[in-house]
């Protein structure tokens, strides 16, 4: 990103490896923000062909419906990489950090584990599309082709959750954090 500065996390080459993947996560992530502006623009412009000539765009309902499954999933990595993910900071407001990194690793183990569970199912579900193929009614758009995302975003997940196990475990023993995302990040 143009008018952002690098940032060096501590330890090294593995911290610049760290900032490199966190990087290539917060950019999956914008491309999944520009998918999901696309359809916005898209929809509001068949609404607006409906409105003006009673001519809807073909297909804009199935474009919606298999991109946005895809751009959930894009969001993923990224939520877990900033622990934007759904928290409740009642039970954990009054904790010490000690405790609070031993919720993030605990967390973050989970979050390794869901990916590896959903990656192993969907990878099943991509073979059994390739093996019987099914399209769109209308642009006849083969439905294997919204998986291989999919699973980029789910290997996304994991190295996330790997990350942020790191940086949880770092921080139970008393190290700094790495700067991981936009709550994370430190400028010079």
């Amino acid at each position: 990103m143009s008018g952002e500065r690098q940032y060096r996390a501590p330890g090294g080459d593995g911290a610049r490896v760290i900032s490199i993947l966190a990087s290539l996560i917060r950019n999956w992530a914008l491309l999944g923000g520009l998918i999901t502006a696309g359809l916005a623009v898209m929809t509001a412009a068949s609404a607006a062909s409906n409105l003006l000539f009673a001519a809807p765009f073909p297909a804009d309902y199935e474009l919606v419906k298999h991109f946005v499954a895809v751009v959930i999933f894009m969001f993923l990595p990224y939520c877990q990489l900033t622990g934007a993910n759904v928290a409740v900071d009642i039970f954990t407001e009054n904790m010490s950090e000690g405790k609070k990194a031993a919720m993030a690793m605990l967390s973050a183990l989970f979050a390794a584990a869901f990916a590896l569970l959903l990656f192993r199912q969907m990878w099943l579900g991509f073979l059994g599309y390739l093996q019987y193929p099914e399209i769109t009614p209308v642009l006849r758009l083969p439905l294997w082709t919204a998986f291989p995302p999919i699973l980029v975003s789910l290997v996304l997940l994991l190295v996330a959750a790997l990350i942020t196990l790191l940086n949880s475990w770092r921080m139970m023993r008393g190290r700094s954090a790495l700067p991981l995302g936009e709550r994370g990040r430190t400028t010079e």
